[in-house]
């Protein structure tokens, strides 16, 4: 049987400092039966990403550099890969945008912006 989730045998990237990632957000995208790659920091990321690292999607730490967002952001738009900018539910980030958390509202939220049925919009 076919798995209903969007996630079902994707491989998101998660880009940020290794306590970026909590085990329960983890623990979320795999029971959505994603493979989770990471977290990498960012000069790590820039050399996977020129290396030929592969997956679907990232998750990217909204707090790296104004030169490196600039960079994945080109290079992830370049390739057709989607990708949203978050943070996690530690940080003290402007209210809005994406949380990485265990939530399941803050989990589906991204899902549906890196998956949904508007693909045009990647962050």
């Amino acid at each position: 049987m076919k798995s209903l989730s969007p996630l079902a045998g994707k491989t998101i990237l998660i880009i940020g400092e290794p306590g970026f990632l909590s085990d329960g957000a983890k623990q979320a995208l795999i029971a959505r039966q994603a493979s989770i790659t990471g977290p990498i920091v960012v000069s790590t990321a820039m050399d996977c990403l020129s290396e030929g690292l592969e997956f679907e999607a990232a998750i990217i730490d909204v707090r790296i550099s104004d030169e490196a967002m600039l960079w994945l952001n080109e290079w992830l738009e370049t390739r057709g890969i989607p990708f949203v900018f978050a943070h996690d539910q530690r940080s003290k980030a402007p209210a809005g945008g994406f949380i990485l958390s265990g939530r399941r509202a803050d989990i589906d939220a991204m899902i549906t912006a890196l998956f949904g049925p508007d693909l045009s919009y990647y962050h």
